[in-house]
Parts: structure tokens; C-alpha cells; sequence
């Protein structure tokens, strides 16, 4: 994952978005097969949450609502202030408007794209 073509650039651009603006001096890093993490929730209830390599995870994103993704890498970074950061690298799942009866996703071959079945969630 490190050797992807961006993945610097992108990492200093999440770094920028939790208020650490300068250029990133360390280089310490520690990859990852699952994270555990505690969140509270609106209401004030506390859910535990693990993460996988591999994993299916619903994102609600700004400007799409409610989307999908595959977790593809899971890692800590140390930032310029000694601290380390915990990220996740993801693949965004495509929403092409195909509804299949029985799965909740299914994999296109043809296409190479996991497809989400809209009618086998319930709207809660």
C-alpha cells in the first residue's frame, strides 16, 4: 500500500484535514490485519467496533449519504507532533443501479465491481 503512486501525497492531505498542516518529517509506520476502537453514539451509548482487512463498511459520506467500501489496508503514522495516527485505506465500492434478489453484494466478474442488492436492506 505504502508504494502507491499517491499514498504520500493522500497522507499529508488526511493529515491536513485533523489540523496538522505542515510537511510530514517521520517516516515510522506500522501496518495492520484489524483495529478495535470504542465511539459514543448520539444518543450517548458507547459501541465497540472492530475493523478488518477485508471488511464490507457503510460510510456516510457528505456529499453521496449513505456508501460502501472495502478495507484494504489498516495502519498507524507518526505525526509531526510525536504522536501516532491510526488511518484506514479503503476500495470504494460503484453504485451502478443493478438490484440482485438474494445477496447483499454480489461480484461482477464482467466488470470487476462488488455490487450492493438495494433491496435485501431494510431501511431502519
Amino acid at each position: 500500500m505504502k508504494n502507491l503512486p499517491n499514498f504520500k501525497s493522500e497522507l499529508l492531505l488526511s493529515f491536513m484535514d485533523i489540523g496538522q498542516k505542515s510537511a510530514l518529517i517521520y517516516s515510522q509506520m506500522g501496518w495492520y490485519e484489524l483495529a478495535i476502537y470504542t465511539m459514543e453514539e448520539s444518543d450517548g451509548v458507547f459501541s465497540k467496533v472492530h475493523l478488518h482487512i477485508g471488511d464490507v463498511v457503510t460510510i456516510h459520506e457528505e456529499d453521496s449519504g449513505e456508501c460502501y467500501a472495502i478495507i484494504k489496508g489498516i495502519f498507524k503514522y507518526k505525526g509531526n507532533d510525536d504522536k501516532y495516527y491510526a488511518f484506514i485505506t479503503i476500495d470504494w465500492f460503484d453504485n451502478i443501479n443493478r438490484i440482485h434478489n438474494k445477496v447483499h453484494f454480489v461480484y461482477d466478474t464482467k466488470i470487476d465491481l462488488w455490487i450492493k442488492n438495494n433491496y435485501y436492506f431494510t431501511a431502519i
